[in-house]
């Protein structure tokens, strides 16, 4: 192939067109970067004259951060106020749960009202803001008691003013979370000769 023909050579170490002259432009940039920096390594003074009585020298820069895990105590208190697992058999059905390891049989037997409830909870008529706290209140005193059913009085909701069952439907909720949760082991609908939907039935941990 000829001279006309050959194509000029290109790769990342080939000077571009400006040649000499963009090499002494950059020489000069160089130069004044050098002398910026001289300035902001020296004392005070040069570098307020450089970019004014506002401006700080930098430091050297953020002191390192152990990112390292401590040993806490966070973890087991958010478990503990979360309360143990518990399973509903029926989705639809969310009076009636167990903790894990109780079976289905030991659930069945207690909405049949075995074992039979110990202490009465009737917390029929009381504001829902001071209910649970009772309810936990009775529960934990209950379980130092060394007793393992009680019913719970809340009735149906049918005297409430917007004809809610305020009490009722708290009642999954205050026995399945906190404290009270880790005292629980089943809890399901009192049968009809023990109040039916407006009680509950709570099997306690021994």
């Amino acid at each position: 192939m000829g001279r006309a023909g050959r194509r000029p050579r290109s790769g990342p170490c080939r000077s571009h067109a400006k040649g000499d002259g963009a090499a002494r432009g950059d020489g000069r940039a160089l130069r004044s970067g050098s002398a910026e920096a001289d300035a902001m390594s020296g004392d005070g003074d040069d570098f307020a004259d450089l970019f004014g009585d506002k401006a700080r020298p930098l430091g050297h820069g953020p002191a390192r951060v152990d990112k390292r895990t401590k040993p806490t105590v966070r973890g087991k208190r958010t478990s503990e106020a979360a309360g143990p697992k518990f399973r509903w058999p029926d989705p639809e059905d969310p009076g009636c749960a167990a903790a894990e390891g109780v079976s289905d049989r030991q659930l069945f037997a207690l909405r049949r009202g075995d074992p039979e409830p110990e202490e009465r909870i009737d917390l029929h008529g009381t504001r829902k803001d001071a209910a649970g706290p009772l309810l936990a209140k009775r529960i934990r005193s209950a379980q130092a008691q060394g007793l393992r059913c009680l019913i719970v009085i809340h009735g149906r909701g049918q005297h409430s003013p917007l004809g809610e069952a305020v009490l009722k439907d708290s009642i999954p909720g205050w026995l399945t979370k906190g404290a009270t949760g880790h005292a629980v082991l089943a809890f399901a609908p009192a049968p009809d000769r023990m109040g039916g939907n407006g009680a509950t039935l709570v099997l306690l941990r021994a």
